[in-house]
């Protein structure tokens, strides 16, 4: 059996995508292994998203070119990395086989020809792409990722991600009804709704509420026991859609924020399209209908032509809202974005400086969350065992290590009261 070693880089989608590859490589009788020496094909879901990114980018490929000089394994190189080197091909000249966003799954085609020696590029541009169908319905977990959607219209000053995945694209409702009954029928107990820009759900539909709709409809036919959403846009959190959503089964009381920063000023350089008083009701609206709820955000700090005040008004965010995990990212410049041009840009220091106390109050607020919790009894998904340990979430997303019993299964949900020194921050 001919072994592919596949590297995915970058987010939540490319990981789901790639899941999805892997899945169509191994019913062509294909074996998926670790990227390492002795594969006989290499596959790299490339990420773009920072300079960072690209760094990585770089170094996985010539990490697979070095491999092929050894046992002459194709190298294959698909997603946001070659969709957006347009004239600066580094090396990509250099590989076997070579895609963008469009048509990912393809290369599950091709494997025996690159095997043969040919070689391919399917590199084009994103205008007038469809949404690409891929899906996942074998078992290796107890909760899985469900692409609704791909691309986003924001085009916030700082990302370049529009760029490289396209306009807003809807899979069609019933091809995600019909993946999430499969991964229901081979036992997850938990479904994640993600993409590029999830709240973007059904722009390019005719629908008054497509999510909302969406998460109703999927709930009549598959009564999923557990549905949460990927990363949503603050100004989505409306009293009338919270409501609406708070009558569904299954929806759980914990929502991802991407919030980026809580200064008015900020957040209109940051071309956010919503304000600070957007995010305050947010938080207020989410927990008059959801009362238990925890929330999750992502933030950036040293953003160029950030003070010392709207720093401060995002780590009053954290406290205010109570964020029970915050993902701090440091700004790194993109070029090709138009916050990469920006005058007074952030020092290095000052960035990581900033990263490293936003983190602080981080973990902190998370403890006083964690302690306010304690003695109170939730539900809890048994995902992993490890030492003797038994490892979930709550459904406000309370991540806790038990000790196991022996009537512990992976995929239970059980009743535990938290303890002290349960907590997995």
């Amino acid at each position: 059996m001919k072994k592919i070693g596949m590297l995915t880089l970058g987010c939540r989608v490319n990981q789901y995508e790639s899941d999805a590859i892997a899945q169509l490589i191994e019913e062509k009788g294909y074996k998926i292994c670790p990227f390492e020496k002795g594969c006989d094909l290499y596959i790299i879901n490339t990420c773009t998203v920072t300079h960072e990114s690209d760094t990585k980018c770089r170094k996985a490929i010539r990490r697979a070119l070095r491999y092929r000089e050894e046992t002459l394994s194709p190298v294959a190189v698909i997603g946001c990395f070659p969709q957006g080197a347009k004239d600066e091909l580094f090396e990509l000249e250099k590989v076997d086989y070579l895609s963008g966003n469009t048509n990912k799954g393809k290369i599950a085609d091709y494997i025996e020809p690159l095997l043969q020696g040919e070689k391919f590029n399917f590199l084009s541009s994103l205008a007038g792409a469809k949404y690409e169908n891929l899906s996942i319905s074998s078992r290796k977990y107890v909760k899985a990722y469900v692409k609704i959607e791909d691309g986003c219209n924001n085009f916030c000053s700082y990302c370049y991600v529009p760029y490289v995945r396209g306009r807003v694209r809807s899979r069609d409702e019933k091809e995600i009804i019909n993946e999430v009954k499969r991964l229901k029928n081979s036992g997850y107990r938990e479904i994640i709704l993600t993409g590029i820009e999830t709240s973007a759900y059904g722009e390019d539909k005719k629908s008054e509420e497509p999510l909302i709709e969406l998460v109703e409809n999927i709930q009549k036919e598959c009564h999923i026991p557990r549905l949460r959403f990927g990363s949503l846009n603050p100004s989505f959190f409306t009293r009338k859609r919270l409501e609406r959503l708070s009558k569904i089964e299954g929806i759980m009381p914990h929502f991802h924020l991407s919030v980026q920063s809580a200064s008015d000023k900020v957040l209109f350089d940051m071309k956010r399209q919503y304000t600070s008083k957007v995010l305050y009701e947010a938080v207020e609206n989410i927990r008059e209908f959801f009362p238990t709820a925890n929330l999750s955000c992502d933030m950036i700090c040293g953003f160029p032509g950030e003070r010392e005040e709207d720093f401060e008004q995002s780590l009053e965010f954290i406290r205010k809202a109570r964020i029970l995990h915050t993902h701090v990212f440091p700004y790194s410049i993109r070029h090709g974005t138009r916050a990469a041009t920006f005058p007074d840009q952030i020092s290095e220091f000052v960035k990581h400086n900033r990263a490293r106390i936003m983190g602080d109050v981080a973990r902190e607020t998370h403890k006083k969350i964690f302690e306010e919790n304690v003695a109170k009894e939730y539900e809890v998904l048994l995902e992993f065992f490890k030492d003797g340990r038994t490892l979930g979430y709550t459904e406000n997303f309370i991540n806790l290590s038990i000790p196991r019993l022996e009537t512990h299964k992976k995929g239970d949900i059980i009743k535990v009261k938290i303890e002290e020194g349960m907590d997995r921050e």
